[in-house]
């Protein structure tokens, strides 16, 4: 078995820790969000992690009403205004925390700007992110091997909901175990994957919060199958992208639960329809109240994942060695 493969059986269960792992922190910044009611959370984030912060956008917005963006992190090293922000929280998210500029950012946030809050969502805390932060969530993975970092993405997608639900006054830890069992079953109807072995190049259609799951795998199939794939919304590929249809460029549908999944699935439709290759990966429409469609973009992805390892080899790739990558990128 690959260390691919190794973690991403191990997903569940690095799910399932994270309510846990941060139990002492949740009262406290429960607290602070109601005193402060901060107007916005900004991210920092790149890679897998910038998924995560998609995620984000949609979970603290549409649960909390509290408007969230990316700050792109180069505005650190190349941007020579300050960055001022005060009474916002700043969510940071990286798995090895290593990465300058987002550590630099998060330093001058939290040295220059007074916001209101400084997290890092992390798997190392020890890192240099994590120091550079006010108070630190823990991803609580454990070891990832890996380069595709793959049950240290599932743990920001849960962070960000843990911390949603804290927030909210919501039972962020019943939430977290029922995902964590989901995500051990198999679930969700795949077909048409073969339509990506042959590809060269792909676009990976969603909607909604569903859309960090295409960014996600949009990236690992470049990371670990060599396929170069772009995350489109459903919505947007009506707008120009669809006319790569008929020249060859293959298409998978993550189709979530919902109205917005719908529009997914009649996007794809309209794709195929033109002439571009389909796969699809569909969560069925009941999964009980104990499954909010908040869980979608995880329950997708572990879906994904699951056939990503073939799918790498099938295009004859090592899928624990992708060319050129490190497990740790440090940009600045």
């Amino acid at each position: 078995m690959s260390n691919l493969e190794l973690e991403i059986s191990e997903a569940p269960a690095a799910v399932g820790r994270v309510w846990g792992s941060n139990r002492a922190l949740w009262p406290e910044l429960a607290r602070r969000f109601r005193a402060a009611r901060p107007a916005a959370l900004f991210t920092l984030a790149r890679g897998s992690s910038d998924a995560a912060a998609s995620f984000a956008a949609y979970r603290l917005a549409a649960g909390l009403g509290l408007m969230t963006g990316s700050l792109p992190p180069s505005l650190a090293g190349f941007a020579s205004s300050a960055l001022r922000a005060p009474g916002v929280w700043i969510l940071a998210i990286s798995q090895s925390g290593q990465s300058a500029d987002l550590v630099e950012a998060l330093r001058r946030l939290r040295a220059g700007a007074e916001p209101g809050l400084c997290l890092a969502l992390v798997n190392q805390t020890d890192s240099p992110l994590a120091q550079a932060a006010e108070r630190v969530l823990e991803q609580a993975a454990g070891p990832e091997r890996s380069v595709a970092a793959t049950k240290s993405f599932q743990a920001s997608l849960a962070g960000v909901d843990a911390l949603a639900a804290a927030l909210g006054g919501e039972d962020g830890e019943a939430r977290l175990a029922a995902l964590a069992l989901r995500l051990a079953q198999p679930i969700g109807q795949v077909a048409g994957l073969e339509a990506l072995v042959a590809a060269r190049s792909a676009l990976v259609l969603a909607r909604g919060a569903a859309l960090a799951a295409a960014q996600e795998v949009a990236l690992k199939l470049k990371e670990a199958a060599g396929l170069h794939a772009e995350a489109v919304s459903a919505a947007e590929v009506m707008h120009g992208p669809k006319a790569l249809a008929a020249r060859g460029v293959a298409v998978l549908a993550l189709i979530g639960r919902g109205p917005l999944g719908q529009t997914t699935r009649e996007a794809a439709a309209h794709l195929e329809r033109l002439g571009a290759p389909l796969a699809r990966i569909e969560l069925p429409a009941d999964l009980g109240p104990e499954c909010p469609l908040d869980h979608d973009p995880a329950l997708l992805v572990q879906a994904f994942y699951r056939r990503l390892p073939g799918l790498a080899r099938e295009r004859g790739q090592d899928p624990d060695r992708p060319p050129h990558l490190s497990k740790v990128t440090s940009t600045r």
